[in-house]
């Protein structure tokens, strides 16, 4: 999206900036805004105090909660796992962890900032998709999960003993959908959280043993009202929605509407049509059996492309096609509605309004049986990155395998600028049977680490040691309304002919999110950028002069339109 499409210019901004280093001085950076260029102070504080370790590689921790269906089960539902997120849930400037659970309970890991995390029980019960958000815009982060054949939960974030949150059960008023996956963010520029939700009709049909009937399945719609309650508009009525993404598709600056389909049910996209959703057909190639969605500018021309997930093997020798036998024979027996759809993982890259895949073309088509794929820049080199986790377990498609457990190692591909290579040696390699994942810097030193939550194995975190190139990471922050992170703001970095742009979201990948920091690598040349932001209600703000490395913080404080 070029910067010529940010329009308008916001008069008043409050700025923090922490500059990696260490700085004597308070330093200065230029706010240009309506009335013409202004001046904030800034603190020079050392925004990476950890030390970076460099390994060469990621190293990877267990933490204590495991992901597990009930009993001995092989169930195939049981075989999807489950996701997690990443938020600052205590304030106390370290991402912590929620991760969900299919049996007993979820967990929050509490991070003291130096690698070491403390879990504690949070929920018990059956729990999909985990978001870390202030639903209600009390600079308190709320948990929200999905329980995959009810309405999600929400666990309200209260004052606790010494001012660490404890966390209420509260209904979401006006949400009555049976929710599998949640797609959050201010996809009416208002200042306020909306939620999407998509149900997976494949597992509510066995659950229910009924068929999938009635307005309180597909995918719906739910805009809040400013009173804590949400209006419902119901815009698919069959969905196997595995994944949404909420991202402006067509650079007009509202957040539209990407659904991830299982079992050759077509993905959706839906544009937010001032007021209406308009399904359109942008996609002349989608995943047959979509698991994950991720958008990222993955060549830096400024528009987003789209990455989504599916199962096809990565190798067609005899032992790999043996081990998906039964999987070829029921995608041979499943009737395909369109020609779109392809049983591989689909890397559609923008050029203007329309898309066309390249992922067979750039190595990225056969990961095995995947689910969440990610991008983020994992070696600082300002390009997008690209982070698959694989694996299943079912009893009726692997019977003949050991625990009827398909076992195959998480892959990563670097992004070289011409295309994408594997990278073994970055150590991500991991056949624990990986399904949630998210990236973000759980230590403090700048750069992105990998988190994945397993099934019937540690959730695990992966520290990132390659010791790449310079990090920015940019935090937003709304305090004048109720989207109080500025989610489903857009965040684009300049240094001359430089250009990255980062979108600010709750809900990514498979069943998975957070946190609401934008990352960008910027190499090793070390000069200063430019930050620009294009905030929910479409107000934008440019800050000059931004150290390459360290923590940038742009508190707005101006409600919606001022």
């Amino acid at each position: 999206m070029p910067v010529s499409h940010f329009s308008r210019l916001i008069p008043a901004l409050l700025l923090g900036v922490a500059a990696c280093g260490g700085a004597d001085a308070a330093s200065r950076v230029e706010i240009v805004g309506l009335d013409g260029p202004a001046t904030a102070v800034t603190s020079a504080v050392d925004a990476h105090p950890a030390e970076r370790v460099c390994g060469g590689a990621f190293v990877a921790h267990d933490l204590g909660h495991l992901t597990s269906g009930p009993g001995d089960t092989a169930s195939t539902f049981d075989g999807t796992g489950a996701g997690l997120a990443l938020g600052d849930l205590d304030d106390d400037g370290d991402l912590d962890v929620v991760a969900a659970n299919l049996s007993g309970s979820s967990s929050l890991l509490r991070n003291d900032g130096t690698g070491r995390f403390t879990a504690e029980e949070l929920i018990v019960g059956r729990f999909r998709h985990v978001a870390v958000l202030d639903v209600d815009g009390d600079g308190d982060r709320d948990i929200a999960l999905s329980t995959g054949v009810g309405v999600p939960v929400l666990l309200e974030a209260v004052d606790g003993p010494e001012g660490v949150p404890v966390y209420e059960r509260r209904p979401l008023e006006g949400v009555r959908a049976a929710t599998y996956s949640m797609g959050w963010s201010d996809l009416e520029g208002d200042g306020d959280l909306d939620l999407v939700t998509g149900s997976y009709n494949a597992e509510l049909s066995e659950v229910r043993n009924t068929p999938v009937l009635g307005s309180d399945t597909g995918v719906v719609v739910h805009l809040a009202d400013g009173s804590g309650a949400y209006v419902a508009t119901r815009i698919a009525a069959e969905a196997q929605a595995l994944a949404i993404r909420l991202v402006d598709v067509d650079a007009d600056g509202r957040i539209d509407v990407v659904v991830g389909n299982d079992l050759a049910t077509p993905d959706g996209i839906w544009l937010d049509n001032r007021g209406g959703w308009l399904e359109v057909d942008r996609l002349t190639t989608s995943s047959f059996s979509t698991m994950s969605l991720d958008a990222g500018d993955v060549d830096n021309d400024g528009d987003l492309d789209l990455f989504s997930t599916d199962m096809k093997p990565m190798s067609d020798d005899p032992e790999t096609r043996d081990r998906y036998r039964e999987v070829d024979a029921d995608m041979a027996a499943m009737p395909v509605p369109d020609e779109i759809q392809r049983p591989e993982n689909v890397l559609n890259i923008a050029d203007g309004d329309d898309f066309a895949n390249t992922a067979d073309q750039v190595g990225l088509d056969a990961t095995g049986w995947s689910w969440s794929g990610l991008f983020g820049d994992l070696d600082g080199d300002g390009l997008l990155d690209v982070h698959v986790v694989n694996g299943m377990r079912s009893d009726v498609l692997f019977s003949f395998l050991p625990e009827a457990r398909l076992v195959e190692p998480n892959q990563v591909f670097r992004n070289t600028g011409d295309g994408f290579e594997t990278m073994p040696a970055w150590g991500l390699d991991d056949p624990a049977g990986g399904r949630g994942s998210a990236l973000g810097d759980l230590d403090g030193d700048g750069d992105l680490d990998v988190i994945v939550n397993n099934l019937d194995e540690p959730t695990r975190w992966y520290e990132n040691q390659l010791c790449g190139g310079d990090d920015l990471l940019v935090d937003l922050a709304w305090p004048a309304s109720a989207n109080t992170e500025a989610v489903g703001a857009l965040v684009i970095v300049e240094r001359g002919d430089e250009r990255y742009i980062r979108t600010i979201d709750l809900t990514r990948g498979y069943l998975s999110g957070g946190p609401t920091t934008a990352h960008v690598g910027l190499g090793d040349d070390g000069g200063a950028v430019t930050v620009t932001v294009r905030w929910p209600d479409g107000q934008v703000s440019t800050v000059a002069d931004v150290p390459a490395s360290g923590r940038l913080t742009v508190t707005r404080s101006t409600p919606v339109g001022g």
